[in-house]
């Protein structure tokens, strides 16, 4: 039996300009038992509730070739990610352990996905991908802030980790850049180079990941320790405004979340 332990994880979302957005995840997990395929799709319609769809079927993963194209024979969805940019990557972490890879492969793109017979979303994107070779519940870290800022102007991402191993990591429009706080409600950017303000206007997502992301899981359980399905997170869609000294202020939509460890 192989032991060894090799997580790929695909995020990837579009945001309408009237605050639609659904978020796609995939993920293949290579680790003692046969390899468990999970997809998850988040949809957010304006004024009305947000819904969630899981799969442990076998699907496409995304191709990046280009352009990053997506296709669900599950839930008869496609999308695609078009003038994706420049990718930034980075090794957030490593050790004898294992590592941990973050691909941001689209910091912002033109975005179309269609779920079904229904009306397509179009608006800005963002994707990335993470690889991970040491199990997530033994990385050096209590509570992350992750989170993306796109519009026709800007494309901003942050990754804050708080704990044993702390590790910060801001793009800005593709230039690494410091910044001296990350919240839930705000990202100020160093060297007075802006202040990004989040409302928290939508929850996609809040609870135990037991009860929420992986609630599909269920019966693997004995198989992943506790503690992963007892972490905590709470993802937010929210309208956002990057004011920057001496320009007009950039608006647009954000998703961001903060996930803590037990």
């Amino acid at each position: 039996m192989n032991s060894s332990f090799e997580l790929s994880k695909w995020y990837a979302d579009c945001v309408t300009g009237a605050g639609g957005a659904v978020i796609v995840y995939h993920a293949q997990l290579h680790w003692r038992i046969p390899t468990i395929h999970y997809a998850n799709l988040l949809i957010h319609e304006p004024g009305g509730p947000v819904r969630g769809r899981y799969s442990l079927r076998r699907q496409p993963a995304p191709v990046h070739a280009g352009n990053i194209e997506w296709n669900s024979p599950v839930w008869r969805a496609v999308g695609v990610w078009s003038e994706t940019g420049a990718a930034v990557r980075e090794v957030l972490f490593e050790s004898e352990a294992g590592c941990l890879e973050w691909n941001c492969v689209a910091p912002r793109s033109l975005a179309e996905v269609r779920i079904g017979d229904g009306k397509p979303f179009r608006g800005f994107g963002y994707a990335e991908r993470l690889r991970l070779t040491i199990p997530p519940w033994r990385l050096p870290i209590r509570l992350l802030r992750w989170g993306r800022f796109v519009n026709e102007r800007d494309a901003l991402v942050w990754i804050d980790w708080r704990g044993p191993h702390n590790k910060q990591v801001v793009y800005d429009n593709g230039l690494p850049v410091s910044a001296s706080s990350i919240s839930d409600r705000e990202v100020v950017l160093e060297q007075g180079r802006g202040v990004v303000s989040l409302d928290r206007g939508v929850i996609l997502r809040e609870g135990k990941l037991g009860d929420t992301a992986l609630s599909v899981l269920a019966h693997v359980d004995r198989l992943l320790p506790a503690r992963t399905f007892g972490m905590r997170e709470c993802k937010w869609l929210s309208r956002a405004v990057l004011r920057r000294p001496g320009q007009v202020d950039s608006v647009g939509m954000a998703i961001h979340e903060v996930v803590e460890w037990p």
